[in-house]
């Protein structure tokens, strides 16, 4: 270096010194390993418009298990996932009093307002809900958290909105012992009047349940499912597997397990109706023929699949594509966790996959897959998303996935645009991943927000994030919730941002 070169750098402040370091070497966080806790929040390609860490009535601090999220005008209502009302006062619970769902007033993005609450049935988690805005319905299905199962239970009830401050419940559909635990509302794109629930239900078979409700709020509720689907007995509900067949690097802290759950988790449907993809626990997924039931058509209304020849009848209601029970993509065994959803890419022969497997000793957790599903007999998986938590040389003591740090790097609900999609990824926060080429998914957003320092009720006991709902699309914003933290409101200014519509409410679990 020459005197010259020498004397012109002593002319540089040491606070652009130290500022041309850092813009020369910024910490990543878009494919990166999460920050620990203490260095929380982590944002990239996100704008926060707004946050309520969501008290209940009455209280100051964040009350936690925030539940579902969905949309009416003005209001924003929060489920609650135990079936009791905690208070500041008392951080074990009080059972005799029932869960609510908040009211949040969202007119003014930056400082949402929880302006009311309601109760929904005691010892019940208010599970999933969704709104029908222009109809003025809010419908929440309910199971049992603790307590008797019973139809005052395990149901969905349905409210009118009129006033969304003030629903007033107006039907109910009871489940008796059964538990629900999601479900897909399918709106008739040719009768707008009229819609199908399709229920998963996991406590029983059959595990896809689907019902018709008419002109809701005050159309006539129905007592009984109008179609059923189950692959058992040809894939049992319950049954045993090897635990020599998974793999050892996906069991750090627990035993390989010795039997395994095949029934329904989730399911999406086709806008048109005549597709339902199904996303079956530790059984895999795969593609049903709905199309007589979509059109309102007379149908058999039960399958039952005994094997390959159950789902060849062309008049069955619900029909597995390939008739073959055991064409499926199955990743359990040699892999841990389950199917937990799967949702095609509007406009295109795509389809996103997320896995779960819950607990905070069960690293390495669940990635999600892309799928090419235009050969509907034998959809293919043809790459793999995930965070470097995923993968199984993070879980070891000292690791991110030590138990000690109570937190959970499983995929979970989605919101899928036809380049682009958001995902709720637990203690990875809210991410956003662009698909325009779909055998390579690229991250392009990180949001992993600072917990509340204060909460009525953590989820598993954990300080740490929990992002768990389905996120929704609202007039060009995001809206999504940490289970302990309360509700965040999100602008994405990242790759294909401009694609997002600016107006309108978008969801992944309904068709409208």
């Amino acid at each position: 270096m020459t005197k010259r070169k020498k004397w012109c750098v002593a002319l540089i402040p040491a606070g652009l010194l130290l500022s041309l370091v850092i813009w020369a070497a910024p910490r990543p966080i878009i494919g990166a390993l999460r920050a620990p806790l203490y260095d929380l929040p982590q944002i990239e390609h996100f704008e926060v418009i707004g946050h309520n860490p969501l008290p209940n009535p009455g209280d100051t601090i964040a009350r936690g298990r925030n539940g579902p999220v969905g949309i009416a005008g003005n209001c924003l209502y929060v489920g609650n996932r135990i079936g009791r009302r905690t208070g500041t006062g008392d951080p074990f619970g009080t059972p005799e009093l029932p869960p609510e769902v908040l009211i949040v007033d969202i007119s003014v993005p930056s400082r949402p307002e929880v302006v009311g609450a309601f109760t929904t049935p005691p010892h019940a988690t208010s599970r999933e809900l969704r709104t029908i805005p222009d109809l003025r319905t809010l419908i929440i299905e309910n199971f049992v958290d603790t307590g008797p199962r019973s139809s005052d239970v395990n149901n969905f009830q349905v409210y009118d909105i009129t006033d969304c401050r003030h629903p007033v419940l107006t039907g109910m559909i009871g489940l008796d012992q059964d538990t629900p635990h999601e479900f897909f509302l399918w709106r008739d794109p040719v009768r707008p009047d009229r819609f199908l629930i399709f229920a998963s239900v996991n406590s029983s078979e059959p595990s896809l349940r689907v019902f018709e409700i008419v002109n809701p709020p005050h159309g006539p509720i129905p007592t009984d499912p109008i179609a059923t689907f189950t692959l058992a007995p040809a894939v049992p509900f319950m049954e045993d597997v090897d635990p020599f067949r998974y793999r050892d690097d996906n069991f750090f802290f627990e035993p390989k397990p010795t039997s395994q759950t095949n029934s329904l988790h989730s399911m999406s449907v086709s806008r048109n109706g005549s597709r339902v993809y199904m996303a079956n626990s530790q059984a895999g997924y795969f593609v049903i023929d709905s199309s007589l039931l979509a059109a309102g058509m007379p149908c058999i209304p039960d399958t039952v699949t005994y094997d390959d020849t159950s789902n060849t009848d062309p008049n069955l209601c619900l029909r597995k594509i390939n008739p073959d029970p055991d064409a499926r993509i199955d990743r359990t065994p040699p892999y841990g966790g389950i199917h937990h959803s799967i949702y095609p890419v509007p406009g295109r022969r795509y389809a996103v996959t997320g896995g779960e497997r819950n607990g905070t000793t069960t690293c390495p957790w669940t990635p999600g897959q892309i799928l090419d599903i235009y050969d509907e007999m034998s959809p293919q998986v043809i790459a793999q998303y995930m965070v470097p938590e995923n993968l199984p040389e993070n879980c070891c003591i000292d690791c991110p996935g030590d138990p000690a740090l109570r937190r959970e790097f499983s995929t979970h609900q989605l919101l899928v645009f036809p380049n682009l999609f958001f995902n709720t990824w637990y203690s990875a926060g809210f991410r956003a991943w662009d698909i325009s080429n779909p055998w390579v998914p690229m991250e392009v957003g990180v949001f992993v927000p600072m917990p509340e320092a204060q909460v009525v009720e953590r989820f598993r006991n954990s300080p740490d994030v929990w992002m768990w709902p389905f996120p929704i699309l609202h007039n060009g914003l995001l809206y999504t919730m940490d289970e302990n933290s309360g509700l965040y409101i999100l602008r994405y200014r990242g790759v294909r941002a401009g694609e997002l519509p600016p107006s309108g409410t978008f969801q992944s679990n309904r068709n409208f």
